[in-house]
């Protein structure tokens, strides 16, 4: 290395040749004593991007990568890194899904029993609505009966009534000729 250069890391190198751009203070490819210990990672003569250059560009996903990676073994495989099987531990829901079917057996037999009690209450309400009808026709029977009953005490009342004055008038006639008669 020259002694006004700065060391420049491999790393340093590696971003300046995936770079357009140069910074200041990196080493220079014209420069006798960089250019040895320099990585070619790339064609100068191929304009298209080289492996290297894309693999440096995908390095920031690698903490992200490091992280999905084994939940996503994990989902697929059901193991680690180290090979042994994941073990899950599935009481927790085993013991809900009990839970569940225990409590749909409970609201399945309550169904069952309320349609009984609503087939129950069906039969029993048409039996009322009979009962009312029939009590309906007896009241309608019964208003008719009053009501020729009425009528037969109105034409009693008139009979007797025009009896009545019939026989008055006759007694009050009787009474007349008694007392107009001589003797």
């Amino acid at each position: 290395m020259s002694k006004s250069s700065k060391p420049v890391s491999e790393i340093d190198r590696l971003i300046e040749l995936a770079s357009d751009e140069r910074p200041p203070g990196l080493a220079i490819a014209n420069d006798p004593i960089v250019s040895t210990h320099a990585l070619s990672l790339e064609d100068q003569k191929d304009p298209r991007p080289s492996m290297w250059r894309v693999l440096l560009q995908l390095r920031v996903l690698l903490p992200h990568l490091a992280k999905v990676l084994p939940l996503i073994e994990r989902g697929l495989l059901g193991t680690n890194f180290t090979g042994q099987a994941a073990s899950v531990d599935t009481s927790h829901f085993d013991r809900g899904i009990a839970a569940t079917q225990a409590a749909q057996r409970e609201i399945s037999s309550a169904l069952k029993t309320q349609a009984t009690e609503i087939k129950l209450l069906r039969e029993q309400l048409a039996s009322l609505s009979e009962s009312l009808e029939n009590e309906t026709l007896q009241r309608v029977e019964i208003a008719g009966t009053l009501a020729s009953l009425v009528k037969l005490v109105k034409i009693w009342a008139i009979v007797i009534f025009v009896s009545l004055a019939a026989l008055i008038g006759l007694l009050g006639f009787a009474l007349l000729e008694r007392t107009f008669k001589p003797g």
